[in-house]
């Protein structure tokens, strides 16, 4: 998945915002939950503190005295629960728990309130404290009691923190969980994007003509607007070629007058004018029949047309043409050989490579057809004739190069080839062939 891709973007957004959502989730179960457990704290406290004040006593000498309450761990020392009670003067009452310290409450001037605290006991530990002051004595002489009773607050901090370790913990898990929902439900939301892609791709390969499928009702209007584009393509290509074939139709009668008019003036002693007249008829010869080839393009660089049918078709066509000794033509291609040019195209490109190859072989032709290691598929002509030196190559496949002026052509299909192989994004080249004489190669790389 590409960072720069729909789906991409789409995911990160995902994570991005499942991140802040559960992130602030996780903050504020964490402070609720630590919140409530205090409360449920100083609630256990304020049960504490009650059954303290109902334990409170005063002994003979008005000394307070205070009965044991049930809960073991105020009589373990440092147990992490403590009371204390103090009245004025008095000396101060504590629990087991404490040993000789004590606690360090602020004094309430109101009886009856009660008051959370926390501080750090002398004994070093942090401590949540609940206090309450009762008044005693007569109305004349009243006097307050304070009594405090304290719990260590690591077990808080220790409970929070186990909260916490535990709902990260399963956070992490529903945030992966949803980022694979998140996932799984994009893939399936732009699943129709990609689908159109593939189409696309198939029009593009030649493969399918139009977009066709059940698309959803937001992507529809895009395939049918395609849709419209190819049929208006393939409109105006039939258009350019039927324009195309009218021009070349048309420019071929005075074609065949002006030659005739070089003849004539030949015979009359004017060879040089005829000469001048033949080149330039060469040349118009030459750019129509390049311009007829290039309008005559008809399917898109990528489709499969199998090759085997028509080269057999055209070997059946070019053993026709007159020669004075017979030659041997050998095919190897396989059934399954593809070729990206269209069937007329690719019957231009075969019958130019073999009347060229008729005309300068000695005994054999070869036509091929193979796939190499890495996939390059090349179509090949091959000739057993005296060949082209390296020099000489650079002159073929050029408009109306001619190595020999006495043999028949114009000198013009292996230009028309090197066009057609160019247009279709294929490589036209020229070598030496085993067979002593020339190999004409065209090579690709197959569409994905």
């Amino acid at each position: 998945m590409k960072l720069h891709s729909l789906a991409a973007r789409l995911v990160l957004l995902a994570c991005l915002s499942l991140s802040v959502a559960l992130g602030t989730i996780s903050f504020v179960l964490s402070a609720q939950f630590s919140h409530y457990f205090e409360d449920r704290v100083y609630a256990e406290l304020g049960a504490h503190l009650d059954q303290l004040t109902a334990n409170l006593s005063f002994d003979d000498a008005g000394d307070l005295v205070v009965f044991p309450l049930p809960d073991p761990r105020f009589e373990a020392p440092f147990s992490g629960l403590y009371w204390q009670v103090h009245r004025d003067t008095h000396p101060q009452v504590v629990s087991r728990s404490l040993w000789t310290g004590s606690l360090d409450v602020p004094f309430l001037n109101n009886a009856g309130a009660l008051m959370r605290s926390a501080f750090v006991s002398s004994m070093g530990e942090p401590l949540l404290a609940l206090s309450r002051a009762v008044r005693i004595g007569s109305e004349a002489e009243p006097s307050l009691v304070h009594l405090s009773v304290a719990v260590n607050q690591t077990e808080v901090q220790r409970a929070a923190e186990g909260f916490q370790t535990t709902m990260l913990r399963w956070m992490a898990i529903i945030f992966i969980g949803l980022i694979l929902a998140a996932w799984v439900q994009v893939k399936l939301g732009l699943a129709p994007l990609e689908n159109l892609r593939k189409k696309v791709e198939r029009v593009r390969g030649g493969k399918d003509m139009r977009l066709e499928g059940d698309f959803p009702a937001e992507v529809m209007p895009l395939a049918d607007e395609v849709n419209e584009l190819l049929d208006l393509h393939e409109k105006t290509v039939n258009q350019a070629r039927e324009r195309a074939s009218d021009l070349a139709h048309g420019l071929k009668t005075p074609l065949t007058i002006i030659n005739t008019i070089a003849r004539d003036l030949r015979k009359n002693g004017q060879g040089d004018a005829a000469a001048e007249i033949d080149s330039q008829i060469a040349s118009m010869t030459y750019f129509i029949e390049r311009e007829l080839a290039r309008v005559r393009v008809g399917a898109p660089a990528g489709a499969a047309t199998p090759a085997l049918p028509v080269a057999e078709r055209m070997l059946a066509a070019i053993k026709r043409f007159p020669r004075e000794a017979p030659l041997e033509w050998q095919l190897h291609m396989a059934a399954d050989f593809t070729t990206p040019f269209d069937a007329h195209d690719l019957s231009e490109l075969l019958g130019n490579q073999l009347d060229n190859a008729r005309k300068w072989a000695k005994s054999v032709v070869w036509l091929s057809g193979e796939v190499q290691p890495d996939g390059t598929h090349v179509l090949s002509v091959e000739d057993d004739g005296k060949g082209v030196d390296e020099q000489q190559r650079t002159k073929l496949g050029q408009r109306g190069q001619r190595l020999d002026p006495s043999a028949q052509g114009s000198g013009l299909g292996l230009a028309i080839c090197a066009d057609l192989a160019a247009h279709y994004g294929a490589d036209f080249s020229l070598e030496r062939s085993a067979l002593g004489g020339l190999k004409i190669s065209i090579s690709w790389q197959p569409a994905v």
